[in-house]
């Protein structure tokens, strides 16, 4: 029998435990968004797992359930994106959204970006992020 075992970019997108109980520390057990302790939890990735998201305390934030249910399935998701990105930055001074990533090749990103050849999924995904933040 064999056993399947999960691809490098999932484990990397999973919250280690140690990950969620420093967030929990850091977001003293309150929604970030609304501050309600009732059903939060350390378990909201800024940068999703659909888009590789990295398991790591600058991507992950403590939202209660309906405020999480609100940032992945509804209209306001602009606005609470925003509103976590303002909370990270104010968090981590060297905060950047490009750090959140899992990349195969990181060196080869650098490159990339080094010889200006082309745009990255990440800096699209970027983009398109600030232009919804504008429209608010």
């Amino acid at each position: 029998m064999r056993y399947r075992t999960k691809s490098k970019s999932a484990q990397a997108c999973e919250i280690p435990p140690e990950v969620k109980e420093a967030v929990w520390e850091r977001d003293h057990g309150q929604c970030v968004v609304c501050g309600s302790s009732y059903t939060a939890s350390p378990s909201a990735h800024y940068i999703p797992r659909s888009h590789l998201g990295l398991g790591i305390e600058e991507n992950i934030v403590t939202l209660c359930m309906p405020c999480h249910c609100d940032y992945d399935n509804s209209p306001k998701r602009p606005y609470i994106k925003a509103q976590i990105r303002r909370y990270l930055q104010l968090r981590y001074p060297d905060w950047d959204e490009r750090k959140l990533v899992y990349r195969k090749y990181p060196a080869l990103d650098d490159y990339m970006e080094l010889s200006d050849r082309g745009k990255s999924d990440v800096d699209n995904y970027i983009r398109l992020t600030k232009r919804e933040e504008e429209k608010l």
